[in-house]
């Protein structure tokens, strides 16, 4: 009779610990909440987290305030969250760079496993842009330019960023030739197409979308697999004749591993509401991105498949440095 009667306490104990989270995630929060912006304020994951953040409050009734934690292309932000209590109110707004800077660096503080995916809540593609001067209207005629006039220059943002990869994609993909140049960051870049330093470059649409609706730049693809509902008539690169071709840059929440799965739940749940809501949407097609909901599982899985699509393509373009 000894061991059922410790195996009835067991079931016992473990019951009770699901009835405690269960319990728990039905008041939670019941204080503050940091929501972890791993980049200087005024980037594209800042405006995020405090749009996030703000709705967060609203709903919960509970403050929501976000951090700025900069550095090593967002994994030192990445990082504090790991270090967190998993109890949910430490939460991240991390994006691409969590599945691509892996590839880049053979040492890092943590692993993408010590983080647990919650939902994604928007998608920034690249946009192919060129300079006015620069006579080429499509895709098709950008890469016939190149294979006669190889020496072309071609900026990117940086090692690691979204615009360094959708360039490569594009390398591998026509095999056009053309002579790279990487600028320190995206409004550096920025400058160089724009200052007519460089003809043409992948930008994120974030950054680079006042530039074209001003018209100092021409848009003549998008990176992602449909078009961009803040630039409708820009074709995508697969309608521009590369079948396959589709990156953008993501954001999502993301709270410490062993979180309990119903506080996980029920911040998937609230980020579904506020990620579907039309005034959100609205609010990220002014800025270039487009709302995106995935719940728990499911963003999981895709995580999963960006990281192995990033470190297939970082090795096929012989991209990493170290």
């Amino acid at each position: 009779m000894q061991p059922i009667r410790y195996l009835s306490l067991a079931v016992a104990a473990t019951f009770a610990a699901f009835s405690t989270t269960g319990a728990q995630a039905q008041t939670y929060p019941t204080r503050t909440v940091t929501l972890v912006a791993p980049s200087t304020p005024g980037s594209t994951p800042d405006v995020l987290a405090r749009l996030v953040a703000q709705r967060l409050t609203q709903v919960w009734g509970q403050s929501v305030v976000v951090i700025n934690k900069a550095g090593a292309g967002g994994d030192i932000g990445a990082d504090s969250v790991v270090r967190a209590e998993a109890d949910g109110y430490t939460v991240l707004l991390g994006h691409i760079a969590l599945t691509v800077n892996p590839h880049f660096q053979k040492k890092r503080q943590f692993e993408l496993n010590q983080l647990t995916p919650v939902s994604l809540i928007a998608n920034a593609p690249d946009l192919l842009v060129v300079h006015p001067s620069f006579k080429v209207n499509n895709v098709k005629e950008l890469v016939a330019h190149l294979k006669q006039n190889p020496s072309t220059p071609a900026g990117h943002a940086g090692s690691g960023t979204t615009p360094q990869l959708s360039l490569a994609m594009f390398a591998l993909d026509t095999k056009a030739p053309f002579v790279t140049v990487p600028y320190q960051g995206g409004g550096a870049a920025q400058l160089g197409i724009l200052s007519n330093q460089i003809p043409f470059m992948f930008s994120t649409s974030v950054g680079v979308l006042p530039h074209v609706r001003s018209g100092k730049l021409h848009a003549i693809a998008v990176t992602s697999k449909q078009r961009l509902a803040a630039a409708p008539d820009v074709p995508t690169m697969a309608e521009s004749g590369l079948p396959g071709f589709d990156l953008s840059a993501w954001f999502g929440l993301f709270v410490p591993a062993k979180t309990p799965q119903p506080i996980v739940d029920k911040i998937a749940q609230t980020a579904k509401t506020i990620v579907e809501s039309p005034e959100f949407s609205e609010k990220l097609k002014e800025m270039g991105a487009e709302s995106s909901y995935m719940p728990p599982q499911q963003f999981k899985d895709y995580v999963a498949a960006e990281n192995t699509k990033w470190g297939r393509l970082v090795e096929a373009a012989g991209l990493r440095t170290d």
